[in-house]
């Protein structure tokens, strides 16, 4: 499969500003790299390569995000996203390119519109609640390849609590899931040399935006956290319904 070198400084650039956001946000590395390389490499092999490169580069926070995680309001939605992640990827992998990308945008617009709007789960934080919006956060990646974070996001952010301890839990519960992810994406033979080549190549660019961004948390005011949060969801839907 040959290259332009025009999308291949693309991808690098995208690689880059993906992996910023990431360290900052604690998420969102599809922002651009999922309906972007979608574009340059094909639908479902941009997407296994946007897993790949997203999955690698998260391991830097995980350490700092486990240890400032509350893992009794974490595991439920976590383990929920994990496996319904993992059984819904058969439905991305066998579904027509384009509606998986209708809905994917709706999806989010949605999502964003209810953090925009000032919406917040008033619900009680049981095990219950967590094990569906882990189920929503792992059916949407499994199932549509939206990014996990941002539903993860739209429950954890929904809560009171301390943004540090917020961010940690949307840091974990995505990193995480992606493997799932990337298993079922094994499983249904979708990764292969080409897609590791790839992947590898454009990682390095990734990991250094994760760097700068993880950087620029600690300087920005904690208090821009949700916003960024809902303006990020917001434009991921508009991005790749318009890709």
């Amino acid at each position: 499969m040959a290259f332009l070198p025009l999308e291949i400084s693309v991808a690098f650039a995208t690689s880059l500003l993906s992996g910023l956001i990431r360290g900052y946000t604690g998420f969102a590395s599809g922002l651009f790299l999922v309906p972007i390389f979608a574009i340059i490499f094909g639908p479902i092999e941009g997407i296994a390569i946007a897993a790949i490169v997203s999955s690698i580069g998260g391991i830097q926070l995980l350490p700092k995000a486990f240890k400032a995680a509350d893992w009794g309001v974490l595991m439920p939605p976590l383990v929920a996203a994990a496996i319904t992640c993992f059984l819904t990827v058969g439905f991305l992998v066998s579904n027509d390119p384009a509606t998986i990308k209708k809905l994917m945008g709706g999806f989010l617009i949605f999502a964003a519109a209810l953090l925009i709007g000032g919406w917040k789960y008033n619900g009680p934080r049981s095990s219950y609640a967590g094990v569906c919006a882990g189920m929503l956060s792992g059916g949407a990646l499994g199932g549509l390849g939206v990014p996990a974070g941002q539903f993860f996001a739209l429950y954890f952010v929904s809560s009171n609590g301390n943004p540090v301890t917020q961010r940690a839990h949307i840091v974990v519960s995505a990193g995480l899931t992606i493997i799932f992810f990337l298993l079922g994406l094994i499983y249904a033979g979708k990764i292969v040399s080409e897609t590791l080549i790839f992947a590898a190549i454009l990682t390095p660019a990734f990991l250094f935006g994760v760097w700068a961004g993880a950087k620029l948390f600690q300087i920005l005011p904690l208090t821009w956290f949700t916003s960024v949060v809902a303006w990020l969801v917001a434009v991921t839907g508009v991005t790749i319904l318009f890709s």
